[in-house]
C-alpha cells in the first residue's frame, strides 16, 4: 500500500521528488521595482542595489553550480549550471542575486548563462583555457578551487574579461563581487596534517585576492559569504537511503565529511572547527577593511549560511547527482538568504539560513549595508 510506495520512493527516484519540490517551492521574487536613481552613489557608503551595473563572482563548484540540475544519467551529470548559480546566474526566470539586481538594473553586466561541462581547478591541478567567456561571463568560479586558485587563476580571468568588455565603464560603474570559497580547503585540510590550509593561510589568501581587486578594479562592493558546516550536508543526506548509499560508494568529493563510524564523527568535528575558524577570519578581514574607510571599496561578511541546522534544510536542497552540491532549489534558498543579508544592517542580519523568510524588498532609501 501507501507505506511500501513511500519506501520505494525513498530508495529510488528521490530524484523525481526533488524535481517536484524544486519547482513547487521556488519562491517568486516579488519586490516592486524602484524608480531610477537621480544620481549614482558618490561613495560605497551610500550604495544602493539600483547602483550596481556589473556583477562578478569568485568561488568553487557551488558558485559554478556543478550538478545543480540533478541526475540526468548522462554526461550532463558532470555539467555546471552557471545560468542558475545562486550568486551569478543570469538565465531567464531564475532566483539568483544577479537576477534580483537585474530587476532594478535590467542591463546589468556579468551574469553567467546556460550550462556546460565542468571546469576543474584544484590546487596545482588547474588546467588553462577552460573558461567559456560567452557563458561564464564574470563568473570566474572553478569547480575544485581552493583559496590560492582565486588569487591567481580566477582573478586573472575576471580582470581580463572586465577590461575586454566594452560595455563596462571600469572607472565609473559600481560593481558587486560575491565570493564564497573555502569548502575544498576544508575537505582537504580536515585531517589537520595539511600545513597550508590553516586559518592563517585562509586569511592570507583571502586578503591577497581582495587586495588585487582593490588595487585593480575601481568601485567594488564585496560580499563574502560565511561558510556553512559541511557536516550539515552529511546530516541532511541521512534523510535519504539513496543519498546514504551514494556517499558510501562515492565519499571521494569530501572524504572527511562522509567517512563512517567514529572516524567520520571525528573528521566532521574537525571540519566544523576549521570552518568556524575560517568564518572568524572572514569577519576579522571585513572589520579591518571597514576601519580603513576606503571610499570606493567595501568588504562585507554575509553570515546567512553560518548557523544552518539539518532539521531546517530539506533533502531537496541537495543535488540528486551526488547528494553533496546544492540543487537548483538549494541555489534559490542560498540566493534569497544572502540577498536578505545584503540589504539588512549588520546588527539585524540573520545567521541561521532562513530560506523560508520572505524576501526583504528595498525601498528608495535602502542601502547595500556596509555597517
Amino acid at each position: 500500500g501507501a507505506t511500501s510506495t513511500l519506501k520505494d520512493m525513498a530508495y529510488l527516484p528521490v530524484i523525481l521528488v526533488i524535481v517536484y519540490l524544486s519547482s513547487s517551492l521556488a519562491d517568486e521574487f516579488n519586490c516592486p521595482s524602484l524608480p531610477p536613481l537621480t544620481k549614482s552613489a558618490q561613495n560605497v557608503y551610500e550604495l544602493k542595489p539600483q547602483d550596481i551595473k556589473v556583477v562578478m563572482a569568485l568561488g568553487d563548484s557551488v558558485t559554478a553550480a556543478f550538478a545543480a540540475a540533478g541526475q540526468q544519467l548522462s554526461i550532463r551529470d558532470f555539467y555546471e549550471y552557471r545560468g542558475q548559480s545562486w550568486s551569478l546566474g543570469g538565465d531567464p526566470n531564475v532566483s539568483t542575486i544577479a537576477a534580483f539586481i537585474r530587476h532594478y538594473t535590467p542591463n546589468v553586466i556579468g551574469a553567467s548563462i546556460g550550462s556546460h561541462f565542468v571546469e576543474f581547478c584544484y590546487g596545482i591541478i588547474c588546467f588553462p583555457d577552460q573558461y567559456r567567456p560567452s557563458e561564464d561571463v564574470f563568473n570566474a568560479a572553478q569547480t575544485g578551487a581552493m583559496l590560492p586558485n582565486l588569487v591567481n587563476h580566477e582573478f586573472t580571468y575576471l580582470y581580463e574579461q572586465l577590461t575586454k568588455n566594452s560595455a563596462v565603464d571600469m572607472k565609473n560603474d559600481w560593481k558587486l563581487l560575491t565570493i564564497l570559497a573555502g569548502f575544498n580547503d576544508v575537505c582537504l585540510g580536515c585531517s589537520g596534517s595539511v600545513p597550508f590550509l590553516t586559518a592563517d593561510d585562509f586569511e592570507k589568501h583571502l586578503v591577497a585576492v581582495l587586495e588585487k581587486v582593490r588595487e585593480n578594479i575601481p568601485r567594488v562592493f564585496v560580499n563574502i559569504g560565511e561558510l556553512f558546516n559541511i557536516s550539515l550536508v552529511y546530516e541532511v543526506s541521512k534523510q535519504s537511503h539513496y543519498c546514504e548509499s551514494v556517499h558510501r560508494i562515492l565519499p571521494i568529493e569530501c572524504y572527511c565529511a562522509f567517512a563512517y563510524g567514529k572516524e567520520g564523527d571525528k573528521t566532521r568535528r574537525e571540519m566544523d572547527h576549521l570552518i568556524a575558524q575560517y568564518n572568524e577570519r572572514i569577519r576579522k578581514i571585513a572589520y579591518e577593511y571597514s576601519q580603513k574607510k576606503y571610499s570606493e571599496f567595501a568588504v562585507v561578511a554575509q553570515p546567512g549560511f553560518r548557523d544552518g541546522t539539518a532539521h531546517r534544510v530539506p533533502i531537496g536542497f541537495l543535488s540528486s547527482v551526488d547528494c553533496f552540491h546544492p540543487s537548483i532549489m538549494g541555489h534559490q534558498g542560498m540566493a534569497k538568504v544572502i540577498w536578505n543579508n545584503m540589504i539588512t544592517p549588520a546588527a539585524k542580519k540573520r545567521t541561521t539560513f532562513n530560506f523560508s523568510d520572505p524576501f526583504v524588498c528595498p525601498t528608495n532609501t535602502t542601502l547595500l549595508y556596509t555597517y
